[in-house]
């Protein structure tokens, strides 16, 4: 997945000018987030915009801001963005996170981020891509703080993070009054361990919905029948 663009099934992804590409971990968040009933989607650190496009594919009533810090993202994130079905719905801001002041009214019904989660390990020498590898400039904890400030009483917050993340993220979705309603743990096949957990916290108070995802089968390259149906939507 590391070309200079990525073709779906309903849209391209250029992505030359972003320095996280199409990966695994976001095409997994944009097709399990729930955004059925989502009229005002926040998308966190876009990137190339494929998160963003993917909640646009899905539902069709969704309108979306997309965030992103990196300047040259921003600018492809919004060519893809314009180059789409859903352009009238989607909306990009160059902007960081913590800092943005939400100009409208109203909270949002989902939020979502496939969010930078390397902290206190040796950097990429590449500047961009550093940054968007490393949560120096959007840390765990004050994402998921702010996040629950903007999020309607009926609203989610839905993420992909490392397995090694997961307590300090549940820790701080708690005390910030957010309740886990489901977790998916991915591992890249049956025999390896987990790596990745999609996340998804919302207001009230229920019973966890917890659930594993194996992405391929022992062979390499042929993917489960449960990874093709969660996101066959997408890909060609």
């Amino acid at each position: 997945m590391s070309n200079d663009w990525f073709q779906f099934r309903k849209f391209l992804i250029r992505q030359d000018q972003s320095a996280m590409k199409v990966g695994t971990d976001g095409v997994l968040l944009g097709a399990w987030a729930d955004c059925e009933k989502c009229r005002s989607v926040l998308d966190i650190g876009t990137g190339t915009g494929l998160i963003a496009l993917m909640i646009a594919q899905r539902n069709p009533e969704a309108v979306i801001d997309a965030l992103e810090i990196d300047a040259d993202a921003a600018r492809q994130a919004g060519e893809n963005i314009a180059a789409s079905l859903w352009a009238d719905r989607v909306r990009v801001d160059k902007a960081n996170f913590l800092t943005w002041k939400w100009d409208r009214e109203g909270q949002f019904n989902l939020i979502i981020c496939n969010p930078p989660f390397f902290t206190r390990s040796l950097k990429n020498p590449d500047i961009q891509r550093a940054a968007a590898r490393h949560d120096d400039d959007l840390p765990l904890g004050p994402l998921i703080i702010k996040s629950a400030e903007l999020l309607s009483s009926d609203g989610k917050l839905a993420m992909i993070l490392p397995i090694t993340r997961v307590e300090e993220a549940m820790m701080t979705a708690n005390v910030n009054g957010l309740f886990l309603y489901r977790q998916l743990n991915i591992r890249g096949n049956a025999r390896a361990p987990f790596k990745r957990a999609l996340m998804e916290w919302g207001w009230e108070s229920r019973a966890a919905e917890i659930g594993e995802l194996v992405i391929e089968t022992m062979e390499r390259g042929a993917y489960t029948e449960e990874y093709k149906r969660l996101t066959g939507a997408f890909y060609l």
